[in-house]
């Protein structure tokens, strides 16, 4: 009785004085902590920011430059990206912040935690409301509170990930849910499956939750039924009835999904994505205990106690209880069962039923324990919830003994010391590449990178950024190529002495052994492999953090042929599964990384490629030798259609060759093209021991292309 008087009094309280005055101070009051704490943090980072850290920012910059410059070109460029793995929608509401303030780090940051975080904290205090039955603005405000202690609230987006935007979607199909999970009024299910598609469009890896949500409904309805059972056909009625419900909000998001990201649905049926992003998948123990140390086990003690508590107690809404434990059921055996990947932002699944699993603590501690008890309990939850916050964004967490897991990790901001010598590095090569010429980084780590070089080289020449071409690819063996094209096409190569990798300590974390193209690279210089011999290493070294020795090395000559298939053989031995994304076809000086947005290789059937060299520029980049690595009879027969993209051509001689995997020549044949006559492809060749395929297309005129001979040649098969 003394409880039900104490919530009696917090409603009156609440209630008795001007709400809505309340209601505005306490809002404004979660505007200025967001504020003064994003505000803090990013003022008291120095670094060069890599990778997803700062992706989505030079996404925002670039989208923000081009609105200025022509709004039409802007909106192309965003319907452009909606058919990627990553589009720009998601960049949307950040760009007026940019646009007006300007595009330094702590506008984008802001931005994103104004637009995203903030109506996250409110909507996680709304669904609380659905879950603790008392009528009250305490609990909205305390469960917003919450959101804003927990450190995994604010590590993506203060790490420059936009995901919590896509959580809100998510948070408000949950809530238009919880209004009434019967589902019997009819807007329900079309804003349902409205956010849920959303959610997905905005960030691909949400339809894990958007499973999760219609897995946890159907589970939810399913319960209701057997425990209904017995009343026979009315059960039975409504099962059916939800089961409607549930495929129409189903059908909803993938409408949803169809009208916005129609590509995306289309290379998710052809793309094996699990396979490409088996490199982040953790070893189930790994990934346990990483996301238990992103939250802190106190703090995971704290949730289970609250939900189980209230179940026991009866003291929660039931029916709000047992979806949100099924989503969250369902949330886990995704992420850290199936798939396992343990970057930051992939946490942004399970944050919100942390927050209101720490926030159903609070309301059963007052619900079940007497004043002096509850002031106890409350007092040292409190100070856990300010330390651990503490812990988690500030260097004071920056230490490590067997109670450090106890708080959740660390994720405070980014310094390097070695700043300086970074710019220095990169301004140097700038100097060393002066016309854009490739320059290959064979390292990969959070550390060291090409893409960080790059994002270095915006902050030197923010007029002209893209004066440095510095690239890694491969970065990851299951998901990439391999880097033969951009290592004969390179001009410099720099090498990180001890090897960079990522670690599994890392923030962008990896499964280890899944970088070994990378260290090929790396161990060709270093052990100098035949193709390390076409370059010189020259005299300048850079030492970075952690006594990392930056060296380069400057092309001598061009690599021949032979030199070029000895070295991909290497590869293939070191590396005997295909990276992901690598084709049978493979242009030797012509990459898809180097040249954006075309493709000299393209797959148009199981066994059917079309080469082309690329008509916007085929002085600089026009392929001329391009190379089969796919398996190869005796004899070969080649058939396809060359078709002339420049009918001033003077014609050009097309020349198939077997090789074996030290590159010498075992069977050639050729024939000459002309444009305007019918060009069909038919060869033929022998060789028992060959491994690769070689076409070369030369100028008949001088054995050498010219810029009047682009070409493609569509449908290129290999018959046995």
């Amino acid at each position: 009785m003394k409880n039900k008087s104490f919530f009696k009094s917090l409603n009156t309280k609440f209630n008795s004085q001007s709400s809505f005055l309340i209601n505005v101070i306490l809002f404004l009051t979660v505007v200025l902590i967001i504020i003064s704490i994003t505000s803090i943090y990013i003022s008291n980072e120095h670094t060069i920011y890599w990778w997803d850290f700062v992706g989505y920012q030079n996404a925002a910059n670039n989208l923000t430059n081009l609105f200025r410059a022509s709004t039409q070109r802007a909106i192309d460029d965003i319907l452009g990206s909606l058919s990627q793995q990553k589009n720009y929608l998601i960049t949307l509401p950040l760009i007026p912040f940019i646009y007006i303030f300007g595009n330094q780090r702590i506008i984008y940051i802001l931005s994103i935690n104004l637009v995203y975080l903030l109506p996250f904290s409110l909507l996680v205090g709304a669904i609380a409301k659905k879950l603790i039955p008392v009528n009250s603005g305490w609990v909205f405000w305390s469960t917003v509170a919450i959101a804003l202690l927990v450190p995994m609230s604010w590590s993506p987006s203060l790490r420059g990930y936009p995901d919590i935007g896509a959580t809100l979607f998510i948070l408000l199909a949950i809530l238009f849910y919880l209004k009434n999970i019967r589902l019997t009024a009819w807007w329900q299910i079309p804003i349902i499956g409205c956010c849920l598609g959303i959610s997905i469009v905005l960030r691909r890896h949400f339809a894990y939750s958007a499973i999760a949500f219609l897995a946890a409904v159907s589970c939810q309805n399913m319960i209701n039924f057997l425990i209904t059972f017995k009343s026979g056909k009315i059960s039975g009625k409504r099962l059916l009835e939800s089961a409607i419900k549930i495929s129409l909000i189903s059908l909803t998001s993938f409408l949803t999904i169809s009208i916005f990201a129609w590509g995306f649905i289309e290379s998710s049926l052809t793309e094996n994505y699990r396979t490409l992003y088996a490199a982040w998948s953790l070893s189930i123990p790994d990934i346990f205990w990483r996301y238990s140390c992103f939250y802190g086990l106190v703090t995971l003690l704290l949730v289970a106690i609250g939900f189980f508590a209230g179940l026991m107690r009866k003291f929660l809404i039931s029916s709000t209880t047992i979806f949100l434990l099924l989503f969250g059921m369902f949330s886990v055996a995704e992420w850290l069962i199936l798939l396992r990947y343990g970057n930051i932002h992939y946490s942004l699944h399970l944050t919100p039923i942390v927050v209101l699993g720490l926030t159903s603590f609070i309301w059963i501690s007052i619900h079940i324990f007497r004043r002096q008890t509850r002031l106890i309990i409350f007092s040292i939850t409190g100070i856990y919830l300010i330390v651990n916050l503490i812990f988690g964004l500030t260097p004071l967490g920056k230490f490590n003994n067997p109670l450090r897991p106890l708080f959740a990790s660390n994720f405070s901001p980014l310094i390097r010391s070695d700043y300086d010598e970074i710019l220095r590095l990169t301004e140097y090569l700038s100097n060393l590449a002066p016309n854009r010429e490739l320059v290959y980084v064979a390292a990969s780590s959070n550390q060291f990178n090409a893409n960080i070089i790059r994002n270095s080289n915006r902050i030197i020449n923010p007029e002209n950024s893209s004066n440095l071409r510095a690239i890694s690819k491969p970065h990851i063996d299951t998901r990439d190529t391999y880097p033969l094209p951009e290592l004969l096409a390179a001009q410099y190569v720099v090498i990180a002495h001890p090897f960079q990798k990522v670690l599994l300590t890392d923030e962008q974390v990896l499964k280890p052994g899944q970088q070994d193209l990378v260290k090929f690279v790396y161990d060709a210089f270093s052990q100098n492999l035949p193709i390390s011999q076409d370059f010189q290493k020259l005299p300048e070294e850079f030492v970075l953090d952690g006594g990392v020795t930056v060296s380069f090395y400057q092309r001598i000559r061009p690599t021949s042929i032979a030199t070029a298939v000895q070295t991909l053989s290497a590869m293939q031995k070191e590396v005997p599964q295909r990276p992901g994304r690598q084709l049978d076809w493979m242009s030797f000086n012509q990459s898809p990384y180097i040249t954006y947005n075309y493709s000299a290789v393209t797959q148009v059937s199981d066994d059917g490629y079309n080469l082309m060299t690329n008509p916007a520029d085929v002085t600089k980049q026009t392929s001329q030798y391009f190379l089969y690595l796919g398996e190869l009879s005796s004899p070969v027969k080649i058939t396809g259609k060359l078709d002339f993209l420049n009918q001033e051509c003077n014609g050009l001689s097309v020349r198939f060759s077997l090789l074996d995997e030290q590159g010498n020549f075992l069977d050639t044949t050729a024939k000459n093209y002309f444009p305007g006559i019918t060009s069909d492809l038919i060869f033929s060749l022998r060789g028992k021991s060959a491994i690769y395929l070689l076409l070369e297309n030369l100028s008949i005129e001088s054995d050498k292309l010219t810029d009047k001979c682009g070409w493609i040649i569509n449908n290129l098969v290999l018959d046995e």
